[in-house]
């Protein structure tokens, strides 16, 4: 299970109600685009289908499951009330504050928490009163009595006065401590106080368990001010305001809303609600006790329905980030609107685990799981049966893969049946399988060719047309492998993506492979897209590939791809490319790639799409085809492991622009924890200190990236990815600043306005013996000893220079001339070496280079052509009728005519021609950076040259020609391969009557 924070799963929960509104906008949106109009889609659901739940409970940290109270300090952490103590959040970890690890604080049962308007916290406890928590300190407020008031409610006004509800009264803690019972003189119910809330005038507002009652500013008695404006006497459960001065109330009898004005609004009447706000949107969130969150969004919107599991707390708050946090009886729940959304069994799929998607041109989405096929169209899921029914269940049938059939329906590839075409009803029109020649029923990739089909199974590729299957073999030019992609781009060509590389199909019929460990970068291709620009993308478990030409470029976890594994790769007509995997969906301005080619940017800046924002899991699912589309409206979807993923791109970036503030929540110096608040002036004795740190991003902890330095220390910024603690041993004395800062995905550092940084002082105090005076001593002490010592050794070495000065002379001599021995002894050395070095790469005859030599140059050559360095021209030439000279005029003669080719050869320029002797009369010409025609025209004129040369031996003229073969670098794949087909072109001339050269 993937983790949200540290400890936290998360799982999407929408009401029936809100399902069918989300389906219904999604559709319409889907036709809009088809129709040409408007895409509404995204819009529409911004209030229904984003909201996601996450859930933290005791497995997660919390110490008890039932939350009762929830609010949010001065520097953004969440702090909870339960029956087993206080709990700190930073979106990763529970800090946990109970009487057994709080010394002095009984906090046994939390009931309220407040902040405090010092910057503190205000935690009001079921037994023992009211306690105040600031900078790590904690302290019980108010005398004796107040120590063991149970606290209901809690109430800090401007002027500093503590208001205190508790199950009988209302009493004012005083700045003293004193304790006074307000209720009993201002007139007050003996009944419990459920909720306090003070206005702009400075009038107290009192919910109890018989009604509302409001206390005067300047008056003595409270007023009963709910039965006078038509409440009944039920219980208040909470009070709040809106942004005009008006009043919400709610109780056992629904929310009641007063304006400024006195216009009054009634919600949920009748109904018990026991918590409520207004959102900085101006939605009204009611709490029911049956787990249900009601949002009331104004007159014309329906009333949205969140369900959480448990019953629900008066705990309800939104945090600095919108986000909403509710606590029930199991645990506490963030309720956030995200970027994505995932549709999924309780939403009428066949499986949560959802293998492929595509949408036709008639707006219909076909979704193929791992028990079938579903088609969503008109609000509506629709499970296809995709073979007969037995016994009226419908057989389970993995779906891969889906193509668009061009008249409402498709080709759906399955895992054990083969090939099925099916209309835009889902009746099954065609089978595609065994009985028809198919290498394999497993099939991964479907791709229409007309009325034909390609089709990629794990058995290899095949084609279908006219009820034929024809299948592709290596003999085909299309290498064996489990096919996973099946692609045509803009130019014809198909592209087969295997588990072993790709191969591209031409129109034409001729193929180009690269595999895997030698030419293609990865092993597997998943996916391929060709942009505007000629380029091919391919989606591999290498990282993101383009293919220009022939080269590869790879973008990988070195230029800051989060994963090297990606499934499938849509470019959404905006600017960026959307990448799915096992951790997430990645989005990727598409300037970026070439922005790293370019060498003006190191890492890519990717904006990642998970559980955090919506999605259903973070495990997208590959080896089918298509794993993910681009819908008519813009939206986007990705099969996952737990449902399909719908993300709006609209969305995505525009909940997470903004600062990460950063706390430090602890420092440890040699294991023992130190007080937050400084000054931080440490012994000489420290050896260890450990700061621990957290960035405040409740909505996506897990994409908060750290980066840490202790100035005085550390020479650059350390790179700490989502790490949160930083650890220093065995400092130097000195004063150091640690500083801290905090990015949420994508993290480009120079973009300040995004930036949470913190920071805090350290002074380490030198050892005694580091000390200023010490040292000074110190210094005095050992330079008087130095001086001392000084004078008396000088006598004794200038007694000892004497002596050394004769020696010195003496050996200066000896050593001298051993010296000159041993260079004379070095050149003779070196000399040899290079003799011998030559010797063994030249031959000795002609003086040419030799066939160990030439192997070194024409690989080295041929490697730099295959790279796309200049071409290499190879000419192989061998001396005609040779074996006549040798037998006629003797083997002297022959080695003169050798002899004499060499001398011609190594006059050639050898920056443009290299030549070498291969082996008896034959000689190897290698030439680069000339076409073949350019070579053609260099190796004849050497040939016609050498046809021109008398060799004179012992009185003899001989005259001699040659035949040549030539082969260029482009017709073979490698060295051995371009030289046979040199020595076959050699072996044509001589038979076409040699002193020729042939060639291509």
């Amino acid at each position: 299970m993937d983790r949200v924070g540290a400890q936290t799963h998360a799982s999407c929960v929408r009401s029936t109600r809100v399902l069918r509104a989300a389906l219904a906008w999604l559709w319409f949106g889907l036709c809009c685009g088809v129709w040409g109009m408007p895409a509404a889609g995204a819009q529409a659901l911004e209030h229904t289908a984003y909201h996601t739940v996450t859930r933290w409970n005791m497995d997660d940290g919390l110490p008890h499951n039932l939350v009762h109270a929830v609010a949010q300090g001065e520097d953004g952490l969440i702090w909870l009330g339960t029956w087993e103590g206080v709990a700190r959040f930073n979106g990763r970890d529970f800090t946990v504050y109970d009487r057994q690890n709080t010394p002095g604080a009984e906090l046994g049962g939390v009931f309220v928490v407040v902040r405090d308007n010092s910057g503190g916290m205000l935690f009001g406890t079921a037994f023992d009163g009211v306690y105040h928590y600031q900078d790590g300190h904690w302290r019980q407020l108010g005398d004796a009595t107040a120590r063991h008031l149970a606290v209901s409610a809690l109430l800090r006004r401007a002027d500093g006065a503590l208001w205190v509800g508790t199950p009988q009264t209302l009493y004012r803690i005083e700045a003293d401590g004193r304790l006074v019972d307000v209720g009993r003189q201002a007139g007050l119910p003996r009944a419990r106080i459920t909720a306090l809330s003070a206005d702009d005038d400075g009038d107290l507002w009192v919910g109890t368990e018989v009604g509302l009652y409001r206390l005067p500013r300047n008056a003595a008695t409270a007023e009963a001010w709910g039965r006078t404006h038509g409440m009944q006497a039920v219980p208040v459960r909470r009070l709040a305001s809106d942004r005009q001065g008006g009043l919400l109330v709610a109780g056992d009898d629904g929310v009641w809303w007063w304006s400024r004005g006195g216009g009054l609004q009634r919600f949920r009447q009748g109904q018990r609600v026991d918590a409520l706000l207004l959102d900085r949107s101006g939605h009204l969130w009611m709490s029911m006790p049956s787990g249900t969150l009601v949002v009331h969004g104004g007159a014309d919107v329906p009333d949205e329905q969140i369900s959480i599991t448990g019953v629900a707390s008066p705990a309800l708050l939104e945090d600095a980030e919108g986000l909403i946090w509710v606590g029930s009886t199991h645990g506490l729940f963030r309720i956030a609107e995200g970027a994505a959304h995932g549709v999924t069994h309780d939403d009428g799929l066949a499986s949560d685990y959802v293998r492929t998607v595509l949408q036709t041109g008639n707006g219909t989405v076909w979704v193929g799981s791992a028990v079938g096929l579903d088609r969503w169209r008109d609000d509506q899921i629709d499970r296809i049966a995709l073979s007969p029914a037995q016994g009226g269940r419908v057989l389970e049938q993995s779906v891969l893969s889906l193509a668009d059939a061009g008249d409402g329906g498709v080709w759906a590839g399955t895992y054990s049946q083969g090939v099925l075409r099916l209309d835009a009803q889902g009746k099954v029109l065609v089978r595609i399988g065994a009985g028809d020649g198919l290498p394999s029923l497993s099939v991964r990739a479907v791709l229409p060719d007309g009325d034909d089909l390609w089709i990629g199974t794990t058995g290899g590729l095949a084609h279908w047309r006219q009820g034929k299957v024809r299948r592709y073999t290596a003999a085909d030019g299309v290498p064996d492998g489990s096919v996973q992609a099946l692609y045509r781009d803009t130019q014809g060509i198909v592209w087969i993506g295997t588990d072993r590389g790709m191969t591209g199909l031409s129109p034409g019929g001729s193929t180009r492979a690269w595999l895997g460990e030698q030419d293609f970068p990865g092993q597997n291709a998943f996916d391929f897209l060709r942009d505007a620009g000629g380029d091919l993308w391919i989606a591999s478990d290498r990282g993101l590939l383009r293919l220009q030409g022939d080269h590869f470029r790879v973008y990988d976890h070195r230029v800051g791809l989060p994963r090297d594994k990606v499934f499938r790769v849509i470019d959404d007509g905006r600017g960026y490319l959307w990448l799915s995997s096992n951790h997430g969906v990645f989005r990727i301005a598409r300037n970026n790639f070439d922005q790293i080619d370019a060498g003006t940017r190191e890492q890519l800046s990717v904006e990642v799409v998970d559980r955090s924002d919506g999605m259903p899991s973070n495990q997208g699912n590959g080896s089918s085809a298509p794993a993910g589309w681009l819908t008519q409206s813009g939206q986007l979807l990705f099969p996952t492991s737990a449902g399909l993923g719908v993300i709006d791109p609209a969305r995505v970036g525009t909940l997470q622009g903004h600062r990460v503030p950063i706390v430090f929540e602890r420092l440890l110096v040699d294991g023992m924890v130190q007080p937050l608040s400084g000054p931080h002036r440490l012994g000489a004795e420290t050896r260890r200190i450990a700061i621990t740190y957290a960035g405040l991003n409740f909505r996506g902890p897990d994409k908060v990236r750290y980066r840490y330095r202790l100035e005085g220390f550390d020479p650059e910024w350390v790179d700490a990815d989502n790490a949160t603690e930083a650890v220093y041993t065995n400092l130097p004395p000195g004063r150091f600043r640690f500083r801290v800062q905090a990015m949420s995905l994508p993290v480009d550092w120079r973009q300040t306005a995004l930036l949470g940084e913190s920071s805090l002082v350290i002074a380490l105090a030198p050892p005694w013996w580091r000390r200023s005076e010490v040292i000074a001593l110190g210094i005095l002490a050992l330079a008087s000893l130095i001086y001392g010592f000084y004078l008396w050794r000088t006598a004794s070495y200038r007694r000892r220079q004497r002596q050394l000065n004769t020696v010195i002379d003496r050996r200066t001599r000896e050593l001298s001339d051993k010296n000159l021995a041993l260079q004379q002894a070095s050149q003779e050395r070196e000399a040899l070496m290079r003799q011998l070095e030559y010797r063994a790469s030249h031959d000795v005859l002609t003086a040419l280079p030799n066939r160990r030599e030439a192997e070194r140059v024409l690989q080295q050559w041929f490697d730099a052509a295959r790279s796309g360095g200049p071409a290499l021209a190879l000419a192989l030439m061998d001396i005609d009728h040779f074996k006549h000279i040798n037998d006629q005029y003797g083997h002297d003669v022959g080695d003169a005519v050798l002899s004499a080719l060499g001398e011609a050869l190594n006059d050639q320029d050898r920056a443009q021609c290299f030549a070498a002797r291969h082996g008896g009369e034959e000689f190897l010409l290698a030439a680069t950076g000339l076409d073949a025609e350019q070579a053609r025209a260099l190796f004849e004129c050497m040939r016609q040259r050498l046809a021109t040369l008398d060799v004179d031996a012992h009185g003899i003229t001989v005259r001699c020609t040659a035949s040549m073969g030539m082969a260029m670098s482009d017709e073979a794949p490698t060295r051995r391969e371009l030289l046979a087909l040199a020595d076959r072109r050699l072996y044509q001339a001589k038979r076409q009557g040699r002193d020729r050269l042939v060639g291509p």
